[in-house]
């Protein structure tokens, strides 16, 4: 549905269910989906990705947006050069654009999951009650500030959090902040599938428009670590991505004609594997990355990754910075040179001790595997 159609189900009747999610972001998208699937009621739900396509909520739900993303791909808070480049793209337009579609959601109650962002936009343009599902912030790293914690306060219903900590955090100060799991974990349980390989490194390029530029960088990182630990290499495939797009230089695609699992091969030796995360993690025992949502699925999972950064000791940046705070070392940093990055494979893959230690630690920030189906029966009992 583009960003001009009119609100569907506002005749319905006034007893039924009327439920509008905004996500900003591919992690955020996939975390309310799968919320959405559990959810136990009827009623009229709409969704709106804030950033991109929404891809992960798949053609179950109307869908409002225009599948456009800025420059940044919704990343802009990293860096003011981002933030002046977006604004340079029509920020303020595209966020007037979103204003006045939601302004004729009024009366329908809000799942915000993600940030601030979708929370502020929700209640500028009127909308409430408003529920979030705040997925970016934790006291490991860059816990809630006063400003955020009052305008929360003003906005929001109630809250569902990442971890206990922050949950305990935001309660004592005076917040309706629970935690229930963690909904991006349900994702990492395996289907049962036949990826035809057993031990692999996996490699996340990322879900955003760097993924094709930097799949070759860890294709060659992968070749450098076969004389240490020979092992396959397995490429996790954002929902949406077009595969024709990933092809390095020096390979060939063969689709497989499957729709989960391995959909296709580079050169008949580098996996291609879409729809299919759990089953792709319960057979890597290390991982190689440059994403966001799919690292913190990793380690959560017992699979230490190790990324690659410019100023590994120095400034990390926003959002590396944000993730390396909330992993902790279960999320290896290194220089941004490939010997380096896959020496640091090579220990995590031959040294037990040292990826268990790493692999305790992500489990035990990202939680258990169920957080959706108890974050909808929550969601049910709030409207």
């Amino acid at each position: 549905m583009g960003a001009g159609a009119h609100p569907p189900g506002l005749d319905a009747a006034p007893d039924r269910v009327k439920l509008l999610v905004l996500s900003n972001g591919a992690g955020e998208d996939a975390i309310a989906a799968s919320i959405l699937e559990k959810l136990p009621l009827r009623g009229e739900v709409v969704v709106f990705p804030l950033i991109g396509a929404g891809s992960a909520y798949g053609s179950r739900w109307r869908r409002l947006g225009d599948a456009s993303a800025p420059p940044s791909q919704g990343l802009s808070n990293q860096s003011w050069r981002l933030w002046l480049r977006d604004l340079r793209h029509g920020l303020v337009g595209r966020v007037l654009g979103q204003m006045r579609v939601l302004r004729g959601y009024r009366g329908w109650s809000v799942l915000a999951v993600g940030d601030l962002l979708p929370c502020a936009l929700a209640a500028l343009a009127g909308l409430g009650p408003i529920y979030f599902v705040g997925t970016a912030k934790s006291v490991y790293h860059h816990a809630y500030s006063w400003p955020e914690r009052f305008l929360l306060q003003r906005w929001v219903s109630r809250a569902l959090v990442r971890d206990q900590p922050t949950a305990d955090f935001l309660t004592r100060h005076g917040m309706r902040a629970a935690y229930l799991g963690n909904a991006m974990m349900d994702e990492t349980v395996p289907a049962g599938l036949d990826l035809g390989f057993e031990r692999a490194l996996a490699l996340f390029p990322g879900s955003r428009s760097e993924a094709p530029r930097e799949l070759p960088r860890q294709l060659r990182i992968w070749r450098r670590l076969q004389t240490d630990f020979p092992c396959r290499a397995a490429v996790a495939v954002a929902p949406g991505m077009d595969l024709e797009k990933l092809v390095p230089e020096g390979y060939s695609l063969r689709r497989t004609g499957a729709e989960r699992g391995v959909v296709g091969w580079l050169n008949d030796e580098v996996a291609l594997v879409q729809g299919a995360l759990g089953d792709l993690l319960s057979r890597s025992w290390i991982a190689l990355g440059q994403a966001g949502t799919a690292h913190e699925q990793a380690v959560g999972a017992g699979v230490p990754v190790v990324t690659l950064h410019p100023d590994p000791d120095g400034k990390l940046g926003w959002y590396r910075g944000r993730q390396k705070g909330l992993l902790g070392d279960a999320l290896w940093v290194v220089p941004e040179d490939e010997e380096v990055a896959a020496r640091a494979l090579a220990r995590l893959a031959l040294d037990p001790v040292e990826h268990e230690r790493r692999a305790a630690i992500g489990r035990e920030r990202m939680g258990v595997p169920g957080g959706a189906a108890r974050m909808a029966a929550w969601l049910a009992d709030q409207l």
